[in-house]
């Protein structure tokens, strides 16, 4: 169920990427960008992944991002309280022991299209888009990754890497869950 989600996601990412290439617009897939944020505790919360980079005649460029709408999907063993986006999944966990320095060592590994770690899917790089700096709210950690084209075992990995940490997953920002 939850490489449908990743498909729903990534077919329209490749389809809005044919048709604007076909119109004779010079677009790219993928291109990370590092954004201006001093007080950022990682440079992983700097990067940032954009779906499509258009090219204008003007030389100036334009981001195009690709969002598709929450699912309701049920994974076994995993805490889904809230319908899920492939682009925009938050992950609510226990403040106690939360392992940052994981996170961020698997962000920093599934961020790289240099090498991403199972190789380019799909046609496309097969990495996370970003990762938001995990934040106190309420009386748990959370955080949001954009996963991208990265296959389901990046998602896989990041569950196991919160083991039971992990209190819920959703994509609430979108789904308009709280």
């Amino acid at each position: 169920m939850l490489e449908q989600i990743r498909s729903r996601y990534v077919e329209q990412l490749k389809s809005t990427l044919s048709s604007l290439s076909s119109e004779g617009r010079s677009v790219y897939a993928e291109i990370c960008l590092e954004l201006e944020r001093p007080e950022a505790r990682s440079q992983l919360y700097r990067l940032y992944v954009v779906d499509i980079l258009e090219r204008l005649s003007d030389g100036e460029t334009k981001v195009i991002e690709i969002n598709v709408d929450p699912s309701s999907v049920q994974i076994p063993d995993v805490p889904v309280d809230a319908p899920i986006a492939w682009n925009g999944i938050e992950f609510r966990c226990a403040p106690e022991h939360f392992p940052e320095e994981a996170l961020v060592s698997w962000g920093n590994r599934w961020i790289t299209d240099e090498s991403p770690p199972l190789g380019p899917q799909n046609d496309l790089t097969g990495i996370i888009h970003s990762v938001t700096e995990p934040s106190l709210t309420h009386s748990h950690i959370e955080f949001s990754v954009d996963f991208g084209s990265a296959p389901v075992a990046a998602f896989d990995e990041l569950v196991a890497l919160l083991g039971s940490n992990l209190h819920s997953i959703g994509s609430y920002s979108i789904a308009g869950a709280a």
